[in-house]
C-alpha cells in the first residue's frame, strides 16, 4: 500500500474520479467539493486543500479530501484496512484534524484507530443519511411558482440562511456561519438558489449544490417555521430535482440529519431514496 499526496486538484479530480464514480451516491459530497474548487478555487477558503489516495500497486483504494479549516471527507472503500495505511501517513508526517466525516462502518474505523494512536476521545457530531433520487414523484410536483432567486432576495436569504445552520448546526461558531453565509452570496450570483412562491411571496428556498459527473447534491432546504407544513418544502424540492434532471443528469443527492424524521419523510416523498448512513465526528483531548 502506498500514501500519496497531490497538490493540483484538477489532476486529483482526474485520478480519483473512475474510483469514486464506482459509488457516485457515497461519494457525491467528495465529487461536489472537488468540482467546485476546480471551477472556484477560493470558495471554501485560500488554503490548499489536502488531496490524499491510498493506492495498492496501480488502483485507488481509498481517497480522502479536506478543505481547511473543515473536516476531513474519507471516501467509501470496500477494503477498509486501507484506514491503517492512511493512519500511520498521517502520524508519520505530523498531520493534525479536527474531526472526520464518511460512510459509517468506515469512519468509525479510522475514529477509534486515530484516537488509540492520538490518546483522544471522539464525539459524533451528526449522524446524516444520504439520499439518491432517479425519478420525481409526480404527486410532489405542485403548481406554485418557483424562481432562481435574483440579488433583490439577496437580505431575505441570508436571513433565512442564518437560521437555517442555526437551526440545524446549533453548535456552530460565528466565524464558520459568516464564512456560510459568504458562500451562499456566490451562491445568488450564481444562481443556485430556488425560492418557492406562495401569493406572490417566498415561502421556502433551496440550493442546486455542488456537480458529480452523474447528478447534483440539493441542500440548504429551508422553510420558516411559521409557514411549515403546508408542504413547501416538499414542492421546491421536487421542482428542483426535476430540473436537475431534465438537465441531462441521471441522478440527485441530498443529506438529512435523522435527527430529523420531517425531513425524512420530505424527501421520500419526492422520490429520493436512502443509499448510506454518514457520520462525522470531532476529536476531543481526554
Amino acid at each position: 500500500m502506498k500514501v500519496e499526496f497531490h497538490d493540483n486538484p484538477e489532476e486529483f479530480y482526474g485520478l480519483v474520479n473512475p474510483f469514486l464514480v464506482e459509488h457516485e451516491a457515497e461519494n457525491n459530497i467528495i465529487l461536489a467539493i472537488l468540482s467546485t474548487i476546480i471551477e472556484f478555487p477560493e470558495k471554501y477558503g485560500t488554503e490548499k486543500p489536502v488531496l490524499v489516495t491510498v493506492m495498492e500497486n496501480e488502483d485507488i483504494k481509498l481517497a480522502l479530501i479536506r478543505t481547511p479549516p473543515f473536516n476531513p471527507i474519507l471516501s467509501y472503500t470496500d477494503d477498509i484496512n486501507t484506514i491503517v495505511f492512511l493512519i500511520e501517513e498521517f502520524i508519520k508526517k505530523g498531520i493534525q484534524i479536527p474531526g472526520l466525516l464518511g460512510c459509517k462502518e468506515i469512519v468509525k474505523k479510522f475514529v477509534e484507530l486515530w484516537c488509540e494512536r492520538k490518546d483522544l476521545n471522539y464525539k459524533l457530531v451528526m449522524n446524516e443519511r444520504i439520499y439518491k433520487l432517479e425519478t420525481v414523484s409526480k404527486e410532489a410536483l405542485g403548481n406554485r411558482e418557483n424562481i432562481i432567486a435574483d440579488k433583490k432576495y439577496r437580505d431575505l436569504i441570508l436571513k433565512w440562511s442564518r437560521e437555517f445552520i442555526i437551526e440545524a448546526l446549533p453548535h456552530e461558531k460565528e466565524d464558520s456561519i459568516i464564512q456560510s453565509l459568504e458562500r451562499i452570496k456566490k451562491d445568488i450570483e450564481e444562481g443556485r438558489i430556488f425560492l418557492l412562491i406562495d401569493d406572490k411571496k417566498p415561502v421556502s428556498m433551496v440550493r442546486k449544490a455542488g456537480k458529480t459527473p452523474h447528478g447534483n447534491l440539493v441542500n440548504l432546504v429551508y422553510t420558516p417555521p411559521n409557514l411549515r407544513r403546508n408542504g413547501y418544502a416538499t414542492e421546491l424540492v421536487a421542482h428542483l430535482s426535476q430540473y436537475i434532471l431534465d438537465a441531462g443528469n441521471k441522478y440527485c443527492f441530498l443529506f438529512t440529519n435523522l435527527m430529523n424524521p420531517t425531513s425524512n419523510s420530505i424527501y421520500q416523498k419526492v422520490g429520493y431514496r436512502p443509499i448510506t448512513d454518514y457520520d462525522q465526528y470531532e476529536f476531543v483531548k481526554k
